[in-house]
């Protein structure tokens, strides 16, 4: 069965959803990449300022992830995507103001609290579907995100070229189109929440007892610890690969290929390597596999191929975009659906949204540590290569070895998935 084919017997809810994750990526790289150059070249705003702009942004949405995923579990998943939608259209519209410093500020904070309210909700609201397979759900989800990624820029530098006013409400409008979708087409419901007690009923103490549940919950805390590991190389591929071409003195269309490969091979190839991974041992051997991957494929630049012939050069750079793509393809539908199963479906959306507070630290830690690792490349030209590799190494094996435990969901997941077809 192609990812096609599942997508279509898929509820409709849940292929709306799917489309949302789309827009929800389309829309981000159709105007977040381009908004630091008009903001510094078009208005004329200083570096420092814009860069304050985009980190309140960032901080909204990653530091508010846990109060997105608790929203989600006390008044159900309907709520926050709706408002996520509503919030991420009114905050990319208010960008058409951007010459207004508290307009500007107002467009940021809402535009990351969007994503902090819609993120835990949608990926809750995916775990609950019964058609498929939780990774092979996540896999979908991937793809998704994927094609968004790829066609966003491509959007943004076509209506870039018109106007940034057009490129604003281009990309503010499918979010108000989809809150009015879900306002009618989702259900209302509400996570499954901790045992009820007698003063169950008072948000406050719901709250606790929600956050209790999930900090009691250690292994999905170690879990989330050692996957902020993956998280440090996730976003490699954006920020060490293009700042090692801008080193070679190569140019933003190289780069861009780096990035397209990556995306193509994760579009066409997501969801027929979940389906063939889950034929064979169990997700925690798929995560540490395809973080290893991940890890290792940095090695294929410690040769000095540019000082060789530019061939070999682009050939190394295309095994590591192979490799650790397909590092990704192993892991992520697993990373992502284990957490559900961890959740023991209880809270599963303020589960989500611990998870990504350490997605948030993973991505900050990762990319601070390659920049220093540059900084320092005086005095190995391969230490940003070396430290990642050990990232991925040591991630995998602290994935594999604390998280060894025999664990009730994964063994019926394996047995489930000895089963199907």
């Amino acid at each position: 069965m192609t990812a096609f084919h599942s997508f279509l017997k898929l509820p409709m809810q849940f292929r709306c959803m799917l489309f949302a994750a789309f827009v929800f990526n389309l829309g981000f790289y159709m105007l977040i990449p381009f908004l630091a150059g008009y903001l510094t070249d078009n208005l004329l705003l200083s570096a420092s300022l814009v860069g304050v702009v985009l980190g309140v942004r960032s901080f909204c949405q990653q530091g508010l992830f846990l109060i997105g995923g608790l929203l989600a579990d006390l008044l159900g998943h309907k709520q926050p995507i709706v408002i996520g939608c509503l919030l991420r259209a009114l905050g990319f519209s208010l960008f058409l103001f951007s010459d207004n410093i508290y307009l500007l500020f107002s467009a940021a904070l809402l535009t990351g609290f969007a994503g902090a309210l819609f993120t835990p909700a949608a990926q809750a609201y995916f775990a609950t579907q019964q058609v498929l397979t939780r990774a092979q759900m996540f896999s979908l989800v991937g793809i998704a995100r994927n094609a968004g990624e790829l066609i966003g820029p491509l959007c943004g530098v076509l209506l870039l070229a018109v106007s940034f006013e057009l490129l604003c409400v281009i990309a503010a409008l499918p979010f108000a189109l989809f809150a009015l979708i879900f306002l009618k087409l989702l259900k209302s419901d509400k996570s499954a929440l901790p045992q009820k007690t007698s003063d169950s009923h008072n948000p406050s103490h719901q709250s606790s007892g929600i956050l209790t549940n999930v900090l009691s919950n250690k292994r999905f805390v170690m879990f989330s610890l050692v996957m902020s590991g993956y998280f440090m190389l996730i976003n490699q591929i954006s920020f060490a690969i293009p700042l090692y071409l801008t080193q070679q003195a190569y140019t933003h269309e190289h780069i861009a290929w780096v990035m397209i490969l990556c995306a193509v091979i994760a579009i066409f190839l997501q969801f027929p390597v979940t389906k063939l991974c889950e034929k064979y041992l169990t997700p925690r051997h798929w995560i540490s596999i395809g973080i290893t991957f991940m890890g290792v494929a940095f090695a294929a630049l410690i040769p000095n191929f540019t000082a060789l012939n530019p061939l070999l050069f682009w050939l190394a750079l295309g095994v590591l975009s192979v490799v650790f793509t397909l590092g990704t393809l192993v892991s992520f539908p697993f990373i992502l659906s284990q957490i559900s199963e961890l959740a023991n479906n209880q809270s599963v959306a303020t589960h989500y949204g611990f998870f990504y507070l350490f997605a948030g630290c993973g991505l900050i830690a990762g990319s601070s540590l390659v920049g220093i690792a540059f900084d320092f490349a005086h005095i190995n030209t391969n230490l940003a290569w070396y430290c990642l590799i050990v990232i991925g190494l040591f991630t995998a094996f602290l994935n594999f070895v604390l998280l060894s435990a025999p664990n009730e969901t994964e063994s019926e997941q394996a047995i489930t998935h000895s089963i199907i077809k």
